[in-house]
């Protein structure tokens, strides 16, 4: 239900930061940023993997983006584990709808919220 409700609360032009909610687990996780305009694609390069891919705002955020392509990342976001997805950002910017909760190291990110403001490389 999460999942449909944000964005269509967004969609009807409810502001992100009107918006509240709390995740406890998969299936009641809500989707994170909502996409941006389509525009140009964004490059996201994965070095341990050594993949770059195109961000193209079909994801609400980097987790999901990571694992719809197969890129192994450690996440325990869906089932209460915050900050797991903590990753380390090489180079970029990554922007969040709201602050998250968990305090991020700096020169790193969290993926299950974040999506990317530039080109990114992330140790991962």
């Amino acid at each position: 239900m999460m999942k449909a409700l944000i964005p269509a609360l967004r969609g009807w032009g409810v502001a992100g930061s009107d918006i509240h909610h709390e995740s406890f687990g998969p299936q009641t996780s809500a989707p994170s940023p909502m996409p941006a305009a389509p525009g140009p694609a964004l490059a996201i390069g994965f070095r341990w993997s050594g993949r770059t891919l195109d961000w193209l705002a079909q994801d609400t955020n980097l987790l999901d983006f990571a694992e719809r392509h197969l890129i192994a990342v450690d996440a325990g976001c869906r089932s209460g584990g915050c900050g797991t997805c903590e990753t380390r950002l090489i180079s970029g910017r990554v922007v969040y709808a709201t602050k998250p909760d968990h305090d991020i190291a700096p020169g790193f990110c969290l993926l299950c919220v974040g999506t990317p403001a530039t080109n990114l490389e992330l140790d991962a």
